[in-house]
């Protein structure tokens, strides 16, 4: 195919999903999931599952003959786009390529992240569970990667790196992986919403099979951990755990700001 063949293919389906996401746009809908972020964001009003079978459908009609390079310079025309479903439909794409992703693709994913492409939990948690995670199920060698992701400034890196994993950290094998992650994503302060939250949801899905560990992670860090992650970490407990341990955290990180 010439390039500016290439080029002409990829500008059609970018506007032809705009167009058919116009078509399914809902306003009511739109300002329902509004709702689900404390900032204002661009939204067309068309739900998930929806989305999933465009997708879908755009693949097995259009392209599923295209090569990864075009899939992926599909993908990023999507996420510069500004409505939400846009950026979703490109991910969903991308996720249908999965298989032929490599550990060299974190190298535009970092990229994107930065870019501010991905910049709401919903993109960011999407992009990592359908996109990011099956690559390093498949490459274990990535994880290193996402360790490095880990003490990144960029928050959205953060975020991202923490949610990939949140598939296999119920594993006793990954959790020492799991701690040391956590550890790192949070030690630049203050921490951000969003990683401190992805911080706790990681913890609490790592707690589900082994919450000894757990709780001796939170009895030796709980001083280091923002209150919404160590909150997070203990969603699964049962009332009078949880009780303990939110205050013997809160009582940790109180003695330790006195301290400095």
């Amino acid at each position: 195919m010439l390039e500016a063949e290439k080029i002409k293919n990829i500008e059609f389906i970018r506007k032809d999903i705009i167009d058919r996401l116009l078509q399914l746009s809902s306003p009511e809908l739109a300002e329902s999931i509004q709702r689900f972020f404390p900032y204002k964001i661009c939204c067309y009003g068309v739900k998930t599952p929806v989305l999933r079978q465009l997708a879908k459908e755009i693949y097995l009609n259009q392209l599923k003959s295209w090569s990864l390079r075009q899939i992926l310079e599909l993908t990023e025309a999507l996420l510069k786009l500004s409505e939400l479903e846009s950026r979703l439909c490109g991910i969903f794409l991308l996720s249908q390529f999965r298989s032929q992703l490599g550990k060299s693709h974190l190298n535009i994913f970092r990229r994107w992240l930065k870019s501010g492409y991905l910049d709401n939990w919903a993109l960011i948690d999407t992009f990592s569970l359908e996109v990011i995670h099956p690559l390093v199920e498949r490459n274990p060698g990535a994880m290193k990667e996402l360790e490095r992701w880990c003490r990144e400034s960029n928050f959205f890196l953060r975020r991202a790196a923490l949610v990939s994993v949140v598939k296999t950290a119920g594993t006793k094998k990954s959790t020492p992986r799991i701690f040391s992650m956590v550890k790192k994503a949070l030690s630049l302060s203050p921490a951000d919403d969003l990683v401190a939250k992805a911080a706790g949801w990681l913890l609490r899905e790592a707690g589900k099979n082994d919450s000894t560990r757990l709780e001796k992670f939170l009895s030796e860090n709980g001083r280091r951990l923002p209150g919404v992650t160590v909150r997070y970490a203990l969603e699964k407990f049962p009332e009078d755990r949880k009780k303990y341990f939110l205050e013997i955290t809160k009582n940790l990180r109180r003695h330790h700001e006195e301290k400095d």
